[in-house]
């Protein structure tokens, strides 16, 4: 796997990965990480996808190994399309399959409006099309969220989220977390710890606006005019994108898309039910994708 770093226009540094070769035969593949994670989330799914096609990851700002967001646009849904064409062109990849998780997702569906050329088809992992907080179900309230986000001052929102993630941290916390339907229960304790270890080093400021943001954008306009292949994947048991309130619905407003619906998935399906996410995925790109 090769690395590389790249500083965005707005000075943001961003760090990405590809793996794989790129072949005539298999388009290549981005995949999008979702809000307050980094790319550990595609361990399970990167050995598979690797083998057939060229792979390109990346840090969101204010997430893993990329640099806090240097201006407000850097650290909004749609600010990350433009980030992401600079990733795909450092990398060399001119058009691939876009693949989204969670909010990633949200990024996925701007990237196609702002540059549907890159975008040889889409695939939404547990993922919405916007105002997600609408649609969740969380111990906390969506509207109480977003309000937070908006209005709580910055250092009482860091100085929040650095006690909330250490508190998650530890096997209390990750008990809460499956107990809640946040983690799945078949989720590895590594990968459990891999999650909330990177709450501790993910930048606040830059993730309390891009959950505003997050709930702010909407791409559901999209959804009925898309002239690329869709595949949704959903999870029953997802308090964040529900099968009833967010796969569904997508999957309805968007003729010719394809729908995966795992029942007993929660948001971490990527690390629980990766072997069936992965082996679907690369069906709807063979049969979908590949001649386009």
């Amino acid at each position: 796997m090769s690395q590389g770093q790249l500083l965005s226009r707005d000075g943001t540094h961003v760090t990405y990965w590809v793996e794989g070769v790129a072949r005539t035969d298999a388009p290549a593949l981005v995949l999008i990480n979702g809000l307050t994670t980094n790319t550990r989330f595609w361990d399970h799914l990167l050995p598979q996808w690797s083998r057939r096609h060229r792979v390109l990851m990346w840090d969101l700002p204010g997430h893993g190994a990329s640099g806090p967001a240097q201006s407000r646009a850097a650290a909004t849904i749609q600010g990350q399309p433009e980030i992401l064409t600079q990733v795909m062109d450092a990398a060399g990849i001119e058009r691939a399959v876009q693949i989204g998780w969670s909010t990633g997702s949200q990024v996925m569906f701007e990237l196609y409006r702002s540059a549907p050329a890159r975008c040889l088809g889409l695939v939404s992992l547990l993922g919405s099309a916007g105002h997600v907080l609408d649609t969740a179900r969380l111990p906390v309230p969506g509207a109480a969220i977003d309000w937070l986000a908006q209005h709580v001052p910055r250092p009482v929102w860091s100085g929040a989220t650095f006690a909330l993630s250490r508190a998650t941290n530890n096997r209390a916390g990750h008990a809460v977390g499956r107990a809640l339907g946040l983690l799945g229960k078949g989720a590895a304790a590594q990968d459990v710890r891999n999650i909330t270890e990177h709450l501790c080093i993910m930048h606040p400021p830059t993730v309390q606006t891009m959950v505003h943001s997050a709930q702010a954008q909407s791409a559901t306009d999209l959804l009925g005019q898309l002239t690329v292949p869709l595949l949704i994947v959903t999870g029953d048991r997802d308090p964040f994108a529900p099968a009833d309130t967010v796969g569904l619905p997508m999957h309805e407003a968007a003729p010719g898309s394809e729908l995966l619906r795992l029942q007993n998935a929660t948001h971490t399906a990527l690390l629980d039910h990766a072997g069936e996410i992965a082996d679907a995925v690369e069906s709807f790109i063979a049969r979908r994708c590949s001649a386009r």
